[in-house]
């Protein structure tokens, strides 16, 4: 119930225009400091009158704030905490309303309070890049031939209920990065050391394989090296990891081959006894080489291909194995250095902790992939869930009639263009020319443009001493091959090699 009636609040107002000051009226009536206070400056009051502290934005308002989140959220524009302060300065700022903010911005106090009152439909996350191109491929024309295709196969093989039969593999990298988590630091130190063995930048890759049921296969590492690798960067992996080396550290088609003919093909026909098996992979190019097509053939193995640009939500690796495979390393990281006195994660190294991280895949991550991804059961709709709108900022695609928050929204996600801005845009469309500069030398933007004019009028004035006339180059180019003839004319003509080959045969007798 509240403490104060309307009288008081009226009573409180009426000492306030007469001289008391707000503290003084406050406490004479036994209204809230804050509430009067809010009710003297003209800052917007909605609901009933009462003790709680009430809201800026009215309920109707805020309303079209969460749906305006919402909605940038599935057009993969989400906005964070000093955006949505943008945006809501703006929006008051378009109505002409004062607030007791500085500048109309709202703080962080009220940034927490309506997040709190709209728990139920807005959560924080940490976003996940997706590119445009990503984005643009991901449409529902592509959705829906990739399931009509994937589910014909399914059918066509008779794996509609056999989820062991159907596979996904992947690749991705483990860096050697231990800084995961946020940590705790006394209030006033400005900076948060982590003492490590290595800077992190060391990545290793591995690719995984898994089928529908969860059953992995055994990891198969591949490290950056020129030259075959040492036998102490194979030992105390996982039971039959393999290994493998190329020069990039990334996945080439020769060593792909080589795991897909002797660690998948045997492990298949073991499994499964010839029987018809799905394998399901993005079409990267070290994946799509005429061997491993060949392998696949001639073994009853159907691979499918997952659309360009699509592996994010139609992958099952993707969609929900990786994210908790990087979590169970990180905390494998930190456990080896604690534990090894900060030694640092090197090829020797790498195969224990991979062992480690081993242990810790979970059959339900996998099983949740699938799902997640549609291909097993198969289900579309859990793609289409995961399309982004065309992600346009006009106004007409803004889901809310007031102008002022289309204004505040346009004004945020689409700013007027500085003239930087305009000139960096301008200067990625123009010609570009190499500047000739020796090996080491430093140019400065000046002398580079200095020199490309140098070389520009040394081209011209080569140009004005050169034939100037079509007409002229066709009869030097005439002369020069005239030249060529008689020169050839008058060479000695030299001994075949039937003669040579006489006289050798005949020295050898």
């Amino acid at each position: 119930m509240p403490k104060y009636t309307e009288e008081d609040l009226g009573r409180a107002k009426k000492l306030v225009a007469v001289g008391f000051t707000v503290y003084k009226a406050a406490k004479d009536t036994g209204v809230p400091y804050e509430t009067l206070r809010r009710h003297i400056f003209g800052i917007n009051v909605t609901g009933s009158t009462g003790s709680g502290r009430p809201t800026v934005l009215t309920r109707t308002e805020e309303d079209k704030l969460v749906e305006i989140l919402a909605y940038l959220a599935r057009q993969a524009f989400p906005l964070d905490t000093s955006d949505i302060c943008d945006l809501v300065q703006q929006f008051l700022n378009n109505l002409g309303r004062e607030t007791q903010w500085k500048d109309n911005r709202p703080t962080r106090f009220w940034l927490s309070r309506f997040k709190a009152r709209h728990a139920g439909v807005l959560a924080s996350r940490k976003p996940e890049i997706l590119t445009i191109t990503r984005a643009k491929s991901l449409t529902e024309e592509v959705v829906g031939a990739f399931f009509s295709m994937y589910n014909g196969v399914l059918v066509d093989l008779g794996l509609e209920d056999k989820p062991d039969n159907i596979y996904n593999l992947d690749e991705t990298g483990l860096s050697t990065d231990p800084r995961s988590t946020r940590v705790i630091v006394p209030s006033k130190s400005r900076d948060a050391y982590l003492k490590t063995a290595s800077c992190g930048k060391a990545t290793y890759s591995v690719l995984f394989c898994v089928n529908a049921t969860g059953n992995y296969f055994p990891p198969f590492v591949f490290y950056k090296a020129k030259r075959e690798p040492f036998d102490s960067w194979m030992r105390g992996g996982p039971p039959g990891t393999a290994y493998g080396t190329t020069p990039s550290g990334w996945m080439e088609g020769n060593i792909f081959e080589s795991w897909f003919q002797t660690i998948f093909v045997p492990e298949i026909t073991k499994k499964h006894d010839g029987q018809p098996t799905v394998l399901v992979y993005d079409g990267h190019g070290s994946h799509m080489t005429y061997r491993t097509a060949a392998l696949a053939k001639d073994n009853n193995i159907t691979v499918v291909c997952l659309p360009p640009h699509t592996s994010h939500a139609i992958q099952p690796l993707d969609v929900a194995v990786f994210k908790p495979v990087k979590v169970a390393w990180a905390q494998i990281l930190k456990r080896w250095q604690r534990e090894s006195r900060l030694v640092a994660v090197d090829k020797s190294v790498f195969p224990t902790l991979i062992s480690q991280l081993w242990k810790e895949l979970d059959p339900v991550h996998a099983v949740a992939g699938f799902r997640g991804s549609g291909l097993f059961p198969v289900d579309a709709e859990k793609v289409r869930s995961r399309m982004v709108g065309p992600g346009s900022t006009s106004r007409d695609d803004i889901p809310s009639p007031d102008e002022a928050l289309q204004d505040a929204v346009l004004s945020v996600l689409s700013p007027e263009q500085s003239s930087e801005t305009k000139a960096a845009l301008a200067n990625k469309t123009k010609r570009r020319s190499r500047v000739q500069n020796k090996s080491g030398e430093v140019l400065t933007s000046e002398s580079s443009l200095q020199r490309l004019e140098l070389e520009a009028a040394k081209r011209a004035e080569k140009g004005k001493k050169s034939p100037s006339s079509q007409q002229d180059r066709k009869l030097s180019k005439k002369r020069e091959e005239k030249g060529k003839k008689r020169s050839s004319s008058h060479k000695i003509e030299k001994p075949s090699a039937k003669r040579k080959v006489t006289k050798l045969t005949t020295r050898s007798k």
